[in-house]
């Protein structure tokens, strides 16, 4: 399933038009829209209400792991970056916070990739942009999203509608803008779906049992084996090789914390290189 997070009716449309989506009549807090493979839902504006709304339509619903859950939308920009383009997001920053968070996009697409700032409120001036990217509900949709889905499972995708300072956004353009790039979008989406359903198979037997072997052996949180499986899920798509390397750098049972971190961090190391 593909559950997707708009914050507009007008750049929804174009999507529940391209999928064929139904309008689901038993919610009665939000407008949501449905198919057998995608489920939508109208969030509105700002990163409280985008977080809420994700939160409402994930906690509702039986997760798999091949599930996948999108943020799409439109959002301003630098005035070097053109209309209409459209990108994956690999950094969001929040502007109240300072905070930053990283996506975790795994897989191989056609996008450019960039990054994106999340305001409270629209800014008009451009020197208030750290990032290439401005909108408002980025980092909402991030930080509620990842409470229940594993990184490499959430994507962002930006249509840029306005340049900062230089344009003023068109509420009949924006249908149009998102349209123009839903066969790339489509495409992507499938890719994601098919990258998950085939993650299980990534991996040998024998690398599973070496990833449990060192999880025990370093007495792993259940957080901390979860970076360790996708530090080895990053090296295996970004190389191509096996992980059996780690076994001759694997240790014993260790003692207390300190140990466990210091070789932790030393396994990491060896999936970076």
């Amino acid at each position: 399933m593909v559950y997707m997070a708009v914050s507009l009716y007008v750049e929804a449309k174009p999507i529940i038009e391209y999928y064929d989506l139904k309008k689901d009549l038993d919610d009665r807090f939000y407008q949501i829209f449905k198919s057998d493979n995608m489920t939508l839902i109208i969030t509105g504006v700002g990163k409280i209400a985008c977080a809420v709304a994700t939160s409402h339509i994930l906690s509702r619903n039986l997760l798999f792991d091949e599930d996948i859950v999108i943020n799409m939308g439109i959002c301003g920009a630098k005035d070097d970056v053109q209309i209409g383009t459209a990108y994956i997001i690999n950094k969001i920053k929040d502007a109240s916070t300072g905070k930053d968070y990283y996506t975790d996009v795994l897989l191989k697409h056609e996008f450019y990739e960039n990054s994106i700032e999340t305001f409270d409120k629209p800014i008009e001036d451009a020197s208030e942009l750290e990032e290439a990217l401005c909108d408002m509900e980025s980092s909402g949709f991030y930080l509620s999203a990842s409470k229940y889905v594993e990184q490499h499972r959430i994507f962002l995708i930006k249509v840029v509608s306005d340049r900062i300072g230089v344009d003023i956004v068109d509420k009949n353009v924006v249908s149009y803008l998102i349209e123009k790039n839903l066969d790339k979008i489509d495409v992507f989406i499938k890719r994601a779906q098919d990258f998950m359903k085939n993650e299980n198979e990534v991996f040998k037997r024998n690398e599973l049992d070496l990833i449990a072997e060192i999880s025990c052996n370093l007495k792993l949180t259940k957080s901390l084996r979860e970076m360790l499986y996708k530090a080895c899920l990053h090296y295996k798509v970004r190389t191509g090789k096996d992980i059996l390397f780690l076994k001759n750098n694997a240790v014993g049972t260790v003692n207390n914390k300190k140990e466990r971190g210091k070789y932790f961090e030393l396994i990491l190391s060896y999936l970076k290189q």
